[in-house]
Protein backbone atom coordinates (compact mmCIF):
# COMPACT_ATOMS: atom_id res chain seq x y z
CA UNK A 1 0.00 0.00 0.00
CA UNK A 2 1.35 3.43 -0.96
CA UNK A 3 2.52 5.75 1.82
CA UNK A 4 1.51 9.33 2.26
CA UNK A 5 4.17 11.81 3.45
CA UNK A 6 3.82 12.75 7.11
CA UNK A 7 3.59 16.46 6.45
CA UNK A 8 0.96 16.18 3.69
CA UNK A 9 -2.21 18.23 3.97
CA UNK A 10 -5.11 16.24 5.55
CA UNK A 11 -7.57 17.14 2.80
CA UNK A 12 -5.13 16.05 0.16
CA UNK A 13 -4.60 12.70 1.92
CA UNK A 14 -8.36 12.08 2.20
CA UNK A 15 -8.80 12.86 -1.47
CA UNK A 16 -6.06 10.40 -2.33
CA UNK A 17 -7.71 7.66 -0.24
CA UNK A 18 -11.10 8.21 -1.86
CA UNK A 19 -9.52 8.10 -5.31
CA UNK A 20 -7.75 4.87 -4.36
CA UNK A 21 -10.96 3.23 -3.14
CA UNK A 22 -12.86 4.23 -6.26
CA UNK A 23 -10.12 2.83 -8.44
CA UNK A 24 -10.16 -0.49 -6.56
CA UNK A 25 -13.93 -0.79 -6.90
CA UNK A 26 -13.75 -0.14 -10.61
CA UNK A 27 -10.98 -2.71 -11.00
CA UNK A 28 -13.08 -5.36 -9.22
CA UNK A 29 -16.06 -4.59 -11.42
CA UNK A 30 -13.90 -4.89 -14.51
CA UNK A 31 -12.58 -8.22 -13.27
CA UNK A 32 -16.10 -9.63 -12.71
CA UNK A 33 -17.13 -8.48 -16.16
CA UNK A 34 -14.07 -10.15 -17.66
CA UNK A 35 -14.82 -13.42 -15.88
CA UNK A 36 -18.40 -13.41 -17.07
CA UNK A 37 -17.29 -12.69 -20.62
CA UNK A 38 -14.80 -15.55 -20.38
CA UNK A 39 -17.52 -18.01 -19.48
CA UNK A 40 -19.56 -16.86 -22.42
CA UNK A 41 -16.61 -17.40 -24.72
CA UNK A 42 -16.11 -20.90 -23.55
CA UNK A 43 -19.71 -21.60 -24.40
CA UNK A 44 -19.68 -20.06 -27.88
CA UNK A 45 -16.05 -20.64 -28.86
CA UNK A 46 -15.45 -16.92 -29.36
CA UNK A 47 -11.88 -15.53 -28.92
CA UNK A 48 -13.02 -12.27 -27.25
CA UNK A 49 -12.55 -13.53 -23.71
CA UNK A 50 -9.24 -15.32 -24.30
CA UNK A 51 -6.77 -15.62 -21.40
CA UNK A 52 -4.51 -12.95 -22.95
CA UNK A 53 -7.44 -10.51 -23.07
CA UNK A 54 -8.32 -11.19 -19.44
CA UNK A 55 -4.69 -10.60 -18.51
CA UNK A 56 -4.64 -7.31 -20.40
CA UNK A 57 -7.77 -6.13 -18.57
CA UNK A 58 -6.19 -6.96 -15.27
CA UNK A 59 -2.98 -5.09 -16.06
CA UNK A 60 -4.91 -2.06 -17.23
CA UNK A 61 -6.86 -1.97 -14.01
CA UNK A 62 -3.66 -2.28 -12.00
CA UNK A 63 -2.04 0.61 -13.89
CA UNK A 64 -5.09 2.81 -13.26
CA UNK A 65 -4.95 2.07 -9.56
CA UNK A 66 -1.22 2.70 -9.41
CA UNK A 67 -1.51 5.97 -11.41
CA UNK A 68 -4.16 7.35 -9.11
CA UNK A 69 -2.10 6.52 -6.03
CA UNK A 70 1.03 8.10 -7.53
CA UNK A 71 -0.93 11.24 -8.50
CA UNK A 72 -2.25 11.54 -4.96
CA UNK A 73 1.23 11.16 -3.54
CA UNK A 74 2.59 13.80 -5.99
CA UNK A 75 -0.08 16.34 -5.04
CA UNK A 76 0.57 15.73 -1.37
CA UNK A 77 4.34 16.10 -1.87
CA UNK A 78 3.99 19.43 -3.74
CA UNK A 79 1.70 20.76 -1.01
CA UNK A 80 4.19 19.73 1.66
CA UNK A 81 7.13 21.29 -0.23
CA UNK A 82 5.33 24.62 -0.58
CA UNK A 83 4.84 24.75 3.17
CA UNK A 84 8.48 23.94 3.92
CA UNK A 85 10.85 26.92 4.51
CA UNK A 86 13.91 26.49 2.26
CA UNK A 87 17.35 27.97 3.07
CA UNK A 88 18.20 31.22 1.21
CA UNK A 89 21.63 31.67 -0.43
CA UNK A 90 22.85 35.02 -1.87
CA UNK A 91 26.17 36.69 -2.67
CA UNK A 92 27.37 39.94 -4.29
CA UNK A 93 28.33 40.25 -7.95
CA UNK A 94 32.14 39.97 -8.21
CA UNK A 95 33.72 43.17 -9.53
CA UNK A 96 37.10 44.81 -9.95
CA UNK A 97 37.74 48.58 -9.79
CA UNK A 98 40.53 49.88 -11.99
CA UNK A 99 41.89 53.37 -12.66
CA UNK A 100 43.06 53.73 -16.29
CA UNK A 101 46.13 55.75 -17.17
CA UNK A 102 45.27 59.37 -17.93
CA UNK A 103 45.40 60.16 -21.63
CA UNK A 104 47.24 63.24 -22.91
CA UNK A 105 45.30 66.50 -22.87
CA UNK A 106 44.99 68.09 -26.30
CA UNK A 107 43.55 71.50 -27.10
CA UNK A 108 42.72 72.68 -30.61
CA UNK A 109 43.38 76.28 -31.66
CA UNK A 110 41.42 77.28 -34.80
CA UNK A 111 44.27 79.28 -36.29
CA UNK A 112 44.24 82.42 -38.43
CA UNK A 113 41.33 84.12 -40.13
CA UNK A 114 40.44 82.97 -43.62
CA UNK A 115 39.27 84.74 -46.73
CA UNK A 116 37.84 83.81 -50.11
CA UNK A 117 40.69 85.69 -51.79
CA UNK A 118 44.44 85.66 -51.29
CA UNK A 119 46.51 88.77 -50.59
CA UNK A 120 46.59 89.68 -54.29
CA UNK A 121 42.77 89.59 -54.53
CA UNK A 122 42.81 86.49 -56.72
CA UNK A 123 41.24 83.04 -56.18
CA UNK A 124 37.97 84.54 -54.91
CA UNK A 125 36.36 81.09 -54.84
CA UNK A 126 39.12 79.52 -52.77
CA UNK A 127 39.80 79.75 -49.06
CA UNK A 128 43.14 81.14 -47.93
CA UNK A 129 44.41 81.91 -44.45
CA UNK A 130 45.23 85.52 -43.68
CA UNK A 131 47.63 86.97 -41.13
CA UNK A 132 49.11 85.54 -37.96
CA UNK A 133 47.56 84.77 -34.61
CA UNK A 134 49.09 85.43 -31.22
CA UNK A 135 48.94 82.16 -29.30
CA UNK A 136 49.32 81.85 -25.53
CA UNK A 137 49.24 78.58 -23.61
CA UNK A 138 50.15 77.44 -20.14
CA UNK A 139 49.91 74.52 -17.75
CA UNK A 140 50.13 73.88 -14.04
CA UNK A 141 52.04 72.78 -12.07
CA UNK A 142 54.38 75.44 -13.41
CA UNK A 143 56.95 73.99 -15.77
CA UNK A 144 54.69 71.21 -17.11
CA UNK A 145 55.95 70.67 -20.67
CA UNK A 146 53.65 71.48 -23.57
CA UNK A 147 54.08 70.42 -27.16
CA UNK A 148 52.46 72.03 -30.19
CA UNK A 149 52.04 70.93 -33.78
CA UNK A 150 50.62 72.68 -36.82
CA UNK A 151 47.63 71.15 -38.57
CA UNK A 152 47.00 71.08 -42.30
CA UNK A 153 44.19 73.07 -43.94
CA UNK A 154 42.47 70.72 -46.34
CA UNK A 155 40.32 73.40 -48.00
CA UNK A 156 42.94 76.14 -48.20
CA UNK A 157 44.24 77.05 -51.64
CA UNK A 158 47.26 78.56 -49.95
CA UNK A 159 48.22 81.00 -47.28
CA UNK A 160 49.13 84.63 -47.49
CA UNK A 161 52.78 85.35 -46.87
CA UNK A 162 53.64 84.75 -43.22
CA UNK A 163 50.22 83.34 -42.30
CA UNK A 164 50.10 80.92 -39.39
CA UNK A 165 48.28 77.58 -39.23
CA UNK A 166 45.78 75.95 -36.87
CA UNK A 167 47.54 74.31 -33.95
CA UNK A 168 47.16 71.45 -31.52
CA UNK A 169 48.56 71.86 -27.98
CA UNK A 170 49.24 68.75 -25.91
CA UNK A 171 50.24 68.10 -22.30
CA UNK A 172 50.93 64.75 -20.74
CA UNK A 173 47.98 63.12 -19.03
CA UNK A 174 48.47 63.12 -15.28
CA UNK A 175 46.42 63.89 -12.22
CA UNK A 176 46.66 67.54 -11.16
CA UNK A 177 47.75 68.94 -14.54
CA UNK A 178 45.63 71.79 -15.92
CA UNK A 179 46.08 73.22 -19.43
CA UNK A 180 44.72 76.30 -21.16
CA UNK A 181 45.36 78.33 -24.26
CA UNK A 182 43.89 81.10 -26.37
CA UNK A 183 44.60 83.00 -29.55
CA UNK A 184 43.86 86.45 -30.90
CA UNK A 185 44.34 88.26 -34.18
CA UNK A 186 44.01 91.93 -35.00
CA UNK A 187 43.72 92.34 -38.74
CA UNK A 188 43.35 95.05 -41.35
CA UNK A 189 43.42 93.25 -44.66
CA UNK A 190 40.91 94.15 -47.35
CA UNK A 191 37.42 93.30 -46.07
CA UNK A 192 38.82 91.80 -42.86
CA UNK A 193 39.19 94.56 -40.28
CA UNK A 194 38.86 94.09 -36.53
CA UNK A 195 39.81 91.83 -33.64
CA UNK A 196 39.03 88.13 -33.34
CA UNK A 197 39.85 85.95 -30.34
CA UNK A 198 39.05 82.38 -29.39
CA UNK A 199 39.87 79.78 -26.82
CA UNK A 200 42.06 76.79 -27.55
CA UNK A 201 39.61 74.15 -26.45
CA UNK A 202 39.02 70.44 -26.20
CA UNK A 203 37.24 68.77 -29.06
CA UNK A 204 33.70 67.40 -28.91
CA UNK A 205 31.45 64.96 -30.75
CA UNK A 206 28.43 67.25 -30.33
CA UNK A 207 28.45 71.05 -30.37
CA UNK A 208 26.30 74.05 -31.26
CA UNK A 209 27.15 77.36 -32.96
CA UNK A 210 24.83 80.36 -32.50
CA UNK A 211 26.44 83.08 -34.58
CA UNK A 212 26.95 84.41 -38.08
CA UNK A 213 24.84 85.44 -41.05
CA UNK A 214 24.88 84.91 -44.83
CA UNK A 215 22.89 87.96 -45.97
CA UNK A 216 24.40 90.62 -48.23
CA UNK A 217 27.74 91.82 -46.92
CA UNK A 218 27.95 89.04 -44.32
CA UNK A 219 30.42 86.18 -44.86
CA UNK A 220 30.48 83.19 -42.53
CA UNK A 221 32.66 80.07 -42.46
CA UNK A 222 32.16 76.91 -40.43
CA UNK A 223 35.61 75.80 -39.24
CA UNK A 224 36.13 72.16 -38.20
CA UNK A 225 39.46 71.43 -36.51
CA UNK A 226 40.55 67.83 -35.83
CA UNK A 227 43.80 67.58 -33.82
CA UNK A 228 43.35 63.83 -33.20
CA UNK A 229 44.90 60.87 -34.96
CA UNK A 230 41.48 59.59 -36.10
CA UNK A 231 39.49 60.83 -39.09
CA UNK A 232 36.20 62.58 -38.30
CA UNK A 233 32.92 62.30 -40.17
CA UNK A 234 30.81 65.40 -39.52
CA UNK A 235 27.13 66.15 -40.07
CA UNK A 236 25.83 69.72 -39.99
CA UNK A 237 22.19 70.57 -39.21
CA UNK A 238 21.40 74.22 -39.94
CA UNK A 239 18.44 76.21 -38.59
CA UNK A 240 17.39 79.73 -39.41
CA UNK A 241 14.60 82.25 -38.98
CA UNK A 242 12.36 80.12 -41.23
CA UNK A 243 13.25 76.77 -39.68
CA UNK A 244 15.38 73.84 -40.80
CA UNK A 245 17.64 74.54 -43.79
CA UNK A 246 18.03 71.53 -46.06
CA UNK A 247 21.02 71.48 -48.38
CA UNK A 248 23.22 68.86 -50.05
CA UNK A 249 26.70 68.36 -48.69
CA UNK A 250 25.92 68.87 -45.01
CA UNK A 251 26.31 65.17 -44.18
CA UNK A 252 29.35 62.91 -44.30
CA UNK A 253 31.95 65.71 -44.24
CA UNK A 254 35.36 64.11 -43.74
CA UNK A 255 37.99 65.85 -41.61
CA UNK A 256 41.28 64.00 -41.89
CA UNK A 257 43.45 63.39 -38.82
CA UNK A 258 45.41 66.45 -37.69
CA UNK A 259 43.71 68.74 -40.18
CA UNK A 260 41.09 71.45 -40.57
CA UNK A 261 38.13 71.99 -42.91
CA UNK A 262 36.82 75.48 -43.70
CA UNK A 263 33.32 75.49 -45.23
CA UNK A 264 31.38 78.48 -46.56
CA UNK A 265 28.08 78.66 -44.71
CA UNK A 266 26.49 80.48 -47.65
CA UNK A 267 27.15 77.39 -49.76
CA UNK A 268 24.69 75.50 -47.55
CA UNK A 269 22.38 78.26 -46.32
CA UNK A 270 22.40 81.45 -48.43
CA UNK A 271 20.58 84.59 -47.27
CA UNK A 272 20.01 83.36 -43.73
CA UNK A 273 19.84 86.18 -41.20
CA UNK A 274 20.16 84.15 -37.99
CA UNK A 275 21.78 80.73 -38.39
CA UNK A 276 22.26 78.19 -35.61
CA UNK A 277 24.30 75.11 -36.49
CA UNK A 278 24.35 71.71 -34.79
CA UNK A 279 27.67 69.91 -35.39
CA UNK A 280 27.86 66.15 -34.77
CA UNK A 281 30.98 64.09 -35.47
CA UNK A 282 31.82 60.40 -35.39
CA UNK A 283 35.29 58.92 -35.29
CA UNK A 284 37.63 61.67 -34.14
CA UNK A 285 36.09 64.63 -32.30
CA UNK A 286 36.37 68.17 -33.67
CA UNK A 287 36.48 71.73 -32.41
CA UNK A 288 33.74 73.63 -34.23
CA UNK A 289 33.90 77.41 -34.64
CA UNK A 290 32.38 80.04 -36.88
CA UNK A 291 34.17 83.00 -38.45
CA UNK A 292 32.05 85.95 -39.53
CA UNK A 293 33.07 89.17 -41.26
CA UNK A 294 30.88 92.11 -42.29
CA UNK A 295 31.06 94.72 -45.03
CA UNK A 296 28.55 97.58 -44.73
CA UNK A 297 28.12 99.66 -47.86
CA UNK A 298 31.62 98.75 -49.07
CA UNK A 299 33.10 99.60 -45.66
CA UNK A 300 34.53 96.81 -43.49
CA UNK A 301 32.35 96.34 -40.41
CA UNK A 302 34.28 93.94 -38.21
CA UNK A 303 35.27 90.31 -37.83
CA UNK A 304 34.97 87.66 -35.12
CA UNK A 305 35.41 83.96 -34.40
CA UNK A 306 32.64 82.37 -32.31
CA UNK A 307 33.23 79.16 -30.41
CA UNK A 308 30.63 76.58 -29.33
CA UNK A 309 27.71 77.53 -27.14
CA UNK A 310 25.88 75.23 -24.73
CA UNK A 311 23.48 72.51 -25.92
CA UNK A 312 19.72 73.09 -25.57
CA UNK A 313 18.74 73.63 -21.92
CA UNK A 314 16.10 75.46 -19.89
CA UNK A 315 18.74 77.57 -18.11
CA UNK A 316 21.66 79.26 -19.86
CA UNK A 317 24.28 81.75 -18.64
CA UNK A 318 26.36 84.07 -20.82
CA UNK A 319 29.22 85.78 -19.00
CA UNK A 320 30.62 89.05 -20.28
CA UNK A 321 28.47 90.73 -22.92
CA UNK A 322 30.23 94.09 -23.39
CA UNK A 323 27.82 96.94 -24.13
CA UNK A 324 29.38 100.17 -25.48
CA UNK A 325 28.60 102.99 -27.91
CA UNK A 326 24.87 102.55 -27.37
CA UNK A 327 23.87 106.04 -28.55
CA UNK A 328 26.09 106.01 -31.63
CA UNK A 329 24.94 102.50 -32.54
CA UNK A 330 21.28 103.51 -32.25
CA UNK A 331 21.88 106.33 -34.74
CA UNK A 332 23.64 104.07 -37.24
CA UNK A 333 21.04 101.32 -36.96
CA UNK A 334 18.62 103.47 -38.96
CA UNK A 335 20.66 102.48 -42.02
CA UNK A 336 19.51 99.00 -43.19
CA UNK A 337 23.15 98.05 -43.80
CA UNK A 338 23.78 98.53 -40.08
CA UNK A 339 20.62 96.90 -38.76
CA UNK A 340 22.70 94.19 -37.04
CA UNK A 341 24.83 96.64 -35.05
CA UNK A 342 22.55 96.85 -31.96
CA UNK A 343 23.16 94.18 -29.34
CA UNK A 344 20.93 91.12 -29.65
CA UNK A 345 20.20 87.76 -28.06
CA UNK A 346 19.93 84.89 -30.55
CA UNK A 347 17.53 82.13 -29.48
CA UNK A 348 16.73 78.80 -31.11
CA UNK A 349 13.91 76.58 -29.80
CA UNK A 350 14.40 72.96 -30.95
CA UNK A 351 10.88 71.86 -29.98
CA UNK A 352 7.79 72.41 -32.12
CA UNK A 353 6.21 74.32 -29.25
CA UNK A 354 7.22 77.89 -28.54
CA UNK A 355 9.17 78.97 -25.47
CA UNK A 356 8.74 81.75 -22.93
CA UNK A 357 12.05 83.16 -21.70
CA UNK A 358 12.81 85.25 -18.63
CA UNK A 359 16.12 87.04 -19.29
CA UNK A 360 18.06 88.99 -16.66
CA UNK A 361 21.01 91.30 -17.34
CA UNK A 362 23.41 91.74 -14.42
CA UNK A 363 25.94 94.58 -14.52
CA UNK A 364 29.49 94.08 -13.24
CA UNK A 365 29.23 97.49 -11.56
CA UNK A 366 28.11 97.30 -7.95
CA UNK A 367 24.88 99.08 -7.18
CA UNK A 368 23.46 98.91 -10.70
CA UNK A 369 20.05 97.28 -10.64
CA UNK A 370 19.38 94.14 -12.69
CA UNK A 371 17.25 94.53 -15.79
CA UNK A 372 14.80 91.75 -16.64
CA UNK A 373 12.77 91.19 -19.80
CA UNK A 374 10.54 88.42 -21.15
CA UNK A 375 10.73 87.04 -24.68
CA UNK A 376 8.45 84.64 -26.52
CA UNK A 377 10.26 82.50 -29.10
CA UNK A 378 8.58 80.46 -31.83
CA UNK A 379 9.24 76.73 -31.80
CA UNK A 380 11.56 75.36 -34.48
CA UNK A 381 12.83 78.82 -35.49
CA UNK A 382 15.77 81.10 -34.69
CA UNK A 383 14.98 84.60 -33.46
CA UNK A 384 17.27 87.55 -32.75
CA UNK A 385 15.80 89.60 -29.87
CA UNK A 386 17.06 93.16 -29.34
CA UNK A 387 18.51 93.76 -25.91
CA UNK A 388 16.77 96.30 -23.67
CA UNK A 389 18.26 99.73 -23.11
CA UNK A 390 21.47 99.18 -21.14
CA UNK A 391 24.12 101.61 -19.98
CA UNK A 392 27.66 100.99 -21.15
CA UNK A 393 29.10 98.17 -19.05
CA UNK A 394 29.84 94.44 -19.06
CA UNK A 395 26.84 92.24 -18.28
CA UNK A 396 26.12 88.62 -17.56
CA UNK A 397 22.96 87.28 -19.18
CA UNK A 398 20.83 84.73 -17.35
CA UNK A 399 18.19 82.91 -19.40
CA UNK A 400 15.40 80.81 -17.84
CA UNK A 401 13.03 79.14 -20.32
CA UNK A 402 10.08 76.78 -20.10
CA UNK A 403 11.51 74.86 -23.08
CA UNK A 404 15.14 73.97 -23.86
CA UNK A 405 16.84 76.67 -25.95
CA UNK A 406 20.18 77.45 -27.60
CA UNK A 407 21.44 81.01 -27.12
CA UNK A 408 24.20 83.39 -28.14
CA UNK A 409 24.72 87.16 -27.77
CA UNK A 410 26.09 89.78 -30.18
CA UNK A 411 27.44 93.21 -29.29
CA UNK A 412 29.39 95.87 -31.17
CA UNK A 413 31.58 98.96 -30.94
CA UNK A 414 31.60 101.95 -33.32
CA UNK A 415 33.93 104.35 -31.49
CA UNK A 416 37.25 104.64 -33.35
CA UNK A 417 36.13 102.00 -35.86
CA UNK A 418 33.47 99.33 -36.22
CA UNK A 419 33.76 95.80 -34.85
CA UNK A 420 31.47 93.20 -33.26
CA UNK A 421 31.70 90.17 -30.97
CA UNK A 422 29.72 86.96 -30.41
CA UNK A 423 29.56 85.37 -26.95
CA UNK A 424 28.02 81.97 -26.25
CA UNK A 425 26.67 80.41 -23.09
CA UNK A 426 29.08 78.31 -21.07
CA UNK A 427 29.01 75.61 -18.39
CA UNK A 428 29.76 76.46 -14.78
CA UNK A 429 33.25 76.04 -13.34
CA UNK A 430 34.17 75.03 -9.82
CA UNK A 431 37.37 74.39 -7.91
CA UNK A 432 40.49 75.32 -9.90
CA UNK A 433 40.88 76.03 -13.61
CA UNK A 434 43.25 77.91 -15.93
CA UNK A 435 42.64 80.85 -18.26
CA UNK A 436 45.01 82.36 -20.81
CA UNK A 437 44.70 85.89 -22.16
CA UNK A 438 46.30 86.56 -25.54
CA UNK A 439 47.16 89.94 -27.10
CA UNK A 440 44.34 92.46 -27.17
CA UNK A 441 43.19 95.75 -25.66
CA UNK A 442 42.21 95.72 -22.00
CA UNK A 443 41.80 91.96 -21.43
CA UNK A 444 39.28 91.21 -18.71
CA UNK A 445 38.08 88.06 -16.94
CA UNK A 446 34.29 88.34 -16.72
CA UNK A 447 32.53 86.19 -14.11
CA UNK A 448 28.87 85.34 -13.52
CA UNK A 449 27.41 83.65 -10.44
CA UNK A 450 23.91 82.30 -11.07
CA UNK A 451 23.82 80.30 -7.83
CA UNK A 452 22.54 80.99 -4.33
CA UNK A 453 25.95 80.99 -2.59
CA UNK A 454 28.64 83.65 -2.81
CA UNK A 455 31.82 82.61 -4.62
CA UNK A 456 35.20 83.49 -3.13
CA UNK A 457 37.51 83.75 -6.14
CA UNK A 458 41.27 84.11 -6.45
CA UNK A 459 43.06 84.86 -9.72
CA UNK A 460 46.81 84.15 -9.66
CA UNK A 461 49.41 84.44 -12.40
CA UNK A 462 50.80 81.01 -13.29
CA UNK A 463 54.45 81.66 -12.49
CA UNK A 464 57.14 79.66 -10.73
CA UNK A 465 56.86 81.52 -7.42
CA UNK A 466 53.72 83.66 -7.24
CA UNK A 467 54.01 86.77 -5.09
CA UNK A 468 51.22 88.54 -3.27
CA UNK A 469 51.07 91.06 -6.09
CA UNK A 470 50.39 88.24 -8.56
CA UNK A 471 47.06 87.37 -6.90
CA UNK A 472 43.72 89.15 -6.98
CA UNK A 473 40.95 88.07 -4.61
CA UNK A 474 37.30 88.98 -4.96
CA UNK A 475 33.83 87.83 -4.02
CA UNK A 476 31.25 87.21 -6.72
CA UNK A 477 28.03 87.47 -4.78
CA UNK A 478 25.18 85.06 -5.42
CA UNK A 479 23.12 85.97 -8.47
CA UNK A 480 25.56 88.67 -9.61
CA UNK A 481 28.46 89.46 -11.98
CA UNK A 482 32.01 90.74 -11.50
CA UNK A 483 35.20 91.23 -13.48
CA UNK A 484 38.99 91.26 -13.09
CA UNK A 485 41.51 93.04 -15.30
CA UNK A 486 44.18 90.75 -16.77
CA UNK A 487 47.57 91.16 -18.38
CA UNK A 488 47.90 90.19 -22.06
CA UNK A 489 49.87 87.09 -23.00
CA UNK A 490 49.51 85.64 -19.52
CA UNK A 491 48.10 82.45 -18.01
CA UNK A 492 46.25 82.49 -14.67
CA UNK A 493 45.06 79.96 -12.14
CA UNK A 494 41.53 80.66 -10.94
CA UNK A 495 40.00 79.07 -7.85
CA UNK A 496 36.41 79.45 -6.72
CA UNK A 497 34.40 78.17 -3.78
CA UNK A 498 31.10 78.10 -5.70
CA UNK A 499 30.17 77.44 -9.34
CA UNK A 500 30.71 80.39 -11.70
CA UNK A 501 30.62 81.01 -15.45
CA UNK A 502 33.59 82.75 -17.08
CA UNK A 503 34.67 84.49 -20.27
CA UNK A 504 37.58 86.67 -21.38
CA UNK A 505 36.84 89.86 -23.28
CA UNK A 506 38.84 92.57 -25.08
CA UNK A 507 37.64 96.10 -25.70
CA UNK A 508 39.31 99.13 -27.30
CA UNK A 509 38.81 101.75 -30.00
CA UNK A 510 37.15 99.99 -32.89
CA UNK A 511 37.98 96.58 -31.40
CA UNK A 512 35.86 94.11 -29.43
CA UNK A 513 36.02 90.34 -28.93
CA UNK A 514 35.41 87.64 -26.32
CA UNK A 515 35.45 83.88 -25.73
CA UNK A 516 34.07 81.56 -23.07
CA UNK A 517 35.99 79.33 -20.65
CA UNK A 518 35.10 75.63 -20.48
CA UNK A 519 35.95 73.24 -17.64
CA UNK A 520 38.63 70.62 -18.21
CA UNK A 521 37.28 67.15 -18.90
CA UNK A 522 38.03 64.34 -16.41
CA UNK A 523 41.36 62.69 -17.18
CA UNK A 524 40.80 59.21 -15.79
CA UNK A 525 37.76 58.23 -13.76
CA UNK A 526 37.73 54.86 -11.96
CA UNK A 527 35.97 52.07 -13.84
CA UNK A 528 34.12 49.12 -12.28
CA UNK A 529 34.51 45.90 -14.27
CA UNK A 530 32.29 42.82 -13.88
CA UNK A 531 34.19 39.71 -15.04
CA UNK A 532 32.23 37.18 -17.08
CA UNK A 533 31.78 33.53 -16.09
Amino acid sequence: MARTPKNADAGTVKAAVRANAAANAKAKADAKAAAKAGRAENATGSSTGSPSTRTRYAKTGARLVTGVVVLAIGVATVTAASALALPQVSHGVPSVTVVPDASPQTLACPGPLVSLADSSGQSATKVASVGTTTLVAGATPFGTPLSSANLTQTDAAGAASGASLPTGITAAGATGILVSGSQSQQVSNGDLVGLASSACAETSADSWLAAGSTTTGRTSFVVLTNPTEVASTVNLTIFGETGLVTAPGTSGITVAPRSQRVLSLAGFAPNVVSPVIHVVSTGGNVLASLQQSVVRSLTPGGVDVAGPTQAPATTQTIAGVQIVSTSAIAERAADPASSDLPAALRVYVPSAEGATLAVTFKSETLGVADISVNYTATGGLVTDFPLPSLTDDSYSVSVVSDKPVVVGARSAVVSGGVDFAWTGSAPSLNGSFLVSSATGPNPRLMLANSGVADAAVTVTQAVASPQASDTVSLTVAANSAAGVSLQPNTTYTVTTTAPITAAIGYLGDGLISSFTISPPSPLASPLTLYPGN
